[in-house]
């Protein structure tokens, strides 16, 4: 049985309104590179294009489907973030983080803190729990983005069993420290591993996103970046890793009730 995990980060310029694009763009980006997940950027099939949402919404399923056979035919794990209908009686919008493997849907998770910056609250629903997936010898909690500026929940996880984050973003250049400084924190804090995939290039609105895509190892060093260009990166994250870091300092066992989470 295998003790690692190949993780390939897809650091996309989306073309914002414009899926069957942002589709054709991920396959030829994962042509020929080998790994066991990749990662895609947050709205990696949109971007933030407001007023199509809802109709880009309807083709998620679609979408879905093909994720669905290019696992299949890669033996590969798919994540990334769609606009996705949600399943309540008066409809609405989640922008659902999906992980896909060759059966299908493995696990999904509706970002639970909207950025109103980008005006995420005025379209979307908020989730309103946890969402962790298995992915051997990982547990792996699903996070988005704008996440990130909330660590009670990655401690909530880590307490919970998990010991990879992944968290697909569209973070903006001009904040591009604070997310490194976020992503590393949440790391070192949990002795996990992170995988973070960010957008680059310019949005039809103006934003630019600087990329920075990372994975984090459990003592904070970032052990893979994708600078400030499209393309992927990958890494092999050992779980070996996980046991030996917090064996050396056992952060959790210091925990506090009453005090601490």
């Amino acid at each position: 049985m295998r003790n690692d995990l190949r993780v390939a980060l897809v650091q996309m310029e989306i073309r914002d309104g414009d899926p069957a694009g942002n589709v054709a763009q991920a396959e030829a980006m994962i042509a020929g590179v080998e790994a066991d997940l990749f990662l895609l950027p947050e709205l990696w099939t949109t971007g933030y294009v407001h007023a199509e949402w809802p109709a880009l919404a309807r083709q998620t399923p679609e979408v879905l489907q093909g994720l669905a056979r290019v696992a299949a035919r890669r033996n590969a794990i798919i994540g990334g973030t769609l606009i996705s209908e949600t399943e309540s009686r008066d409809g609405g919008l989640a922008n659902r983080f999906w992980v896909v493997g060759r059966h299908g849907v493995m696990g999904c998770y509706d970002k639970s803190h909207l950025f109103s910056p980008m005006g995420e609250p005025a379209h979307l629903t908020p989730g309103e729990s946890r969402s962790r997936v298995p992915l051997p010898p990982f547990t792996a909690a699903l996070s988005i983005c704008y996440d990130l500026r909330f660590p009670e929940m990655y401690r909530r996880d880590a307490v919970d069993g998990a010991d990879l984050f992944l968290v697909p973003s569209e973070w903006p250049a001009e904040r591009a420290g604070a997310m490194q400084a976020l992503a590393v924190a949440r790391a070192i804090e949990n002795q996990a591993y992170l995988a973070l995939t960010n957008r680059v290039g310019v949005a039809s609105d103006g934003t630019s996103f600087g990329g920075g895509s990372m994975i984090i190892a459990p003592n904070g060093e970032i052990v893979a970046s994708a600078g400030s260009q499209a393309g992927v990166v990958m890494e092999t994250l050992e779980f070996d890793r996980i046991a030996a870091t917090r064996g050396r300092e056992a952060h959790f066992a210091g925990r506090r009730p009453g005090v601490d989470y």
